[in-house]
């Protein structure tokens, strides 16, 4: 358990540490030449805005305001609707999974090609797509389901569309894992041994297969971290991914990228050890 603590402690500070070095990358340029000594100045100058947080401030409008606490609003908004979306995904990718294998084989195919080709949409095609869906809804019926071109906080649309590729990601991964662990002997012992096909999808594989998925779930959530930039700028929210493209400052992509990154890291840390305590097995960091 301590060498466990150690590993995630180490992992955590050496992501910490990437971010801080990302952070003070515009320093390292001078016009187009290399500036390793900028570079360091950057890093050095960053460091101590950090640590003296209280007077980091940004420019809107003619008027200059206090970073802290008010970054946290942004960092809150698009967190909760990163984090909701993933949920949402997660839940609607197991259904699928499961209503999927209550069908026959041939059938199961004919699912898993229509998850690929949903897949290979371009992400913005999505966001455009539910745009227009939108408007021609309001067009037909005076309802409007969301404010495409609004400041105010929305969340129900975002984490909806937001949720919609990570979705078939987990489908598609879940299909996978399952089809492996159905093959494995524990599942034809269950079956003679009369276990109804429910209970075993539900308690039997998904136990099993619960840590494979959370390997797959770390490329999944900065996946969906990425299309939350575009869905920013395409739904016109006012998050932290936007906040932080309208002040680009080193010391404020610093600390927006830290807002972002100790969340995840924790979810993916609890999911971690909820897994191992589930699957009763350790995963390798």
């Amino acid at each position: 358990m301590e060498n466990k603590a150690v590993r995630i402690g180490l992992k955590f500070i050496t992501a910490f540490i990437g971010v801080l070095l990302l952070g003070a990358l515009p320093g390292l340029f001078n016009g187009m030449k290399l500036d390793l000594t900028g570079y360091l100045k950057r890093l050095v100058k960053t460091l101590e805005e950090l640590i003296h947080y209280q007077d980091i401030t940004f420019r809107s409008g003619n008027a200059n305001y206090q970073l802290f606490p008010e970054v946290f609003d942004y960092a809150a908004y698009s967190i909760v609707i990163l984090f909701s979306a993933l949920f949402l995904s997660y839940v609607v990718g197991f259904i699928f999974t499961y209503v999927t294998y209550r069908f026959t084989p041939p059938m199961r195919k004919w699912f898993k090609r229509f998850a690929f080709l949903t897949e290979s949409f371009p992400d913005v095609f999505i966001l455009v797509i539910v745009q227009i869906g939108i408007i021609w809804f309001y067009k037909k019926t005076d309802i409007l389901l969301m404010d495409i071109a609004a400041y105010e906080r929305i969340y129900t649309m975002p984490i909806l569309v937001l949720s919609i590729l990570p979705a078939f990601l987990f489908y598609r991964i879940m299909m996978q894992v399952f089809e492996e662990e159905f093959e494995k002997p524990y599942v034809e012992l269950a079956r003679t041994k009369g276990v109804q096909s429910t209970a075993i999808f539900l308690v039997h594989v998904f136990r099993n297969a619960i840590l494979s998925i959370y390997f797959h779930s770390r490329s999944i959530v900065w996946f969906t971290l990425s299309n939350l930039f575009i869905m920013e700028f395409v739904f016109n929210l006012n998050g932290l991914i936007r906040f932080m493209y309208e002040h680009p400052t080193p010391e404020i992509f610093t600390i927006g990228a830290l807002c972002l990154f100790i969340p995840i890291f924790l979810a993916l840390t609890l999911y971690q050890f909820v897994a191992e305590r589930v699957s009763k097995e350790e995963a390798l960091l």
